[in-house]
């Protein structure tokens, strides 16, 4: 891990500490009973231990795509449309092939790809042929997407046996194995593992990378260089789309196993912290997921045994979300300037 990654994880961890011991204290907890329950429910047993698998898992793709758009000065505000749209194509194909398992998971996944890389390329255009702001362009489009799903599987799409706003079961055997027996930790998390891998590949080995890094470090001189700062936008946006459009599929085919217009609490915001907690970094992403899975999961234990309510946690990591985000975006127009 890069010296600006550990960093960024060190200030983010004692901030959320810190955060974390302030609420306990307004709730009249002792923040040692406070944290030995919470770190119980993160880690204290084989269930909380698959929780926390899970919630980690399901920001991790998010994450990862984040990512790939802020490398190249992109804030990417919609990774939450972006998992929404694919895990919406990932539950309507799920349920429309008739493939052997292990092709069905592969088409899910990449269903899921498809969907989150057109949200995420339809702000990369806007940016691209109109010059339009890309955190109004993707807030926006979480709204669209919302809405769209919405009206898709109360509509066109509805299920006959859907209790819900949601599209009907996929067959068992296109649900994903459980890392853990009868848990909801499954392979999606070491296909997101790999995903982290093969993108630090490409930031750091690939033609596509250096021109993600230079667009993003340095666009005037990207721009003399004959990089077209258009073209970096589209691509990356769309890349960063199609990995938080995975995670819609995992959370289709490997927890819901079906696709409900509620599937995502945040997700996608809440990865937006993670990333930043990452610096930016793959392999650091993975610890930081690990570090907000912990929250998630330990957040529930810290409810139930210090009255502590778990909202506190997520005005925490919304807290840390937008002191991260605006230090991100104002040392970018630091570069700008100079």
């Amino acid at each position: 891990m890069k010296r600006e990654s550990v960093k960024a994880m060190l200030v983010g961890t004692l901030g959320v500490v810190a955060a974390m011991s302030l609420a306990m204290l307004a709730s009249h907890v002792s923040p040692i009973l406070g944290f030995n329950a919470f770190f119980y429910g993160a880690f204290g047993g084989k269930q909380q231990i698959a929780e926390t698998l899970a919630s980690t898992t399901a920001l991790l793709f998010p994450a990862l795509g984040i990512a790939i758009a802020f490398r190249a000065g992109l804030f990417n505000i919609g990774a939450e449309g972006q998992l929404l749209i694919g895990g919406l194509l990932a539950g309507w194909l799920g349920t429309r092939i008739d493939v052997p398992p292990a092709l069905a998971i592969a088409a899910i996944f990449i269903a899921g790809a498809l969907g989150g890389a057109m949200w995420g390329a339809i702000a990369g255009w806007l940016k691209a042929a109109r010059g339009a702001n890309e955190v109004i362009s993707t807030l926006m489009l979480n709204f669209i997407a919302a809405s769209l799903a919405l009206y898709l599987v109360t509509g066109p799409l509805r299920a006959p046996d859907a209790a819900g706003p949601e599209l009907s079961l996929l067959p068992h055997a296109y649900w994903l194995p459980t890392l853990l027996s009868q848990t909801r930790a499954t392979i999606a998390l070491p296909i997101a593992l790999l995903a982290a891998l093969a993108l630090r590949y490409v930031l750091d080995r690939t033609w596509f990378g250096y021109r993600l890094r230079a667009a993003g470090e340095a666009p005037e001189a990207a721009r003399r260089a004959g990089i077209s700062l258009s073209r970096v936008a589209l691509w990356a946006m769309a890349w960063s789309g199609a990995l938080a459009g995975m995670g819609g599929a995992a959370l289709v085919a490997g927890e819901l196993h079906r696709f409900n217009t509620q599937l995502s609490p945040g997700y996608g915001f809440i990865a937006i912290a993670v990333a930043l907690v990452g610096g930016l970094e793959p392999l650091a992403i993975c610890v930081a997921a690990l570090a907000f899975g912990a929250l998630e999961s330990g957040g529930l234990a810290l409810q139930a045994a210090a009255a502590v309510p778990k909202d506190a946690i997520h005005v925490i990591e919304g807290l840390l979300v937008f002191a991260l985000a605006a230090r991100r975006y104002l040392g970018a127009k630091g570069v700008t300037a100079q």
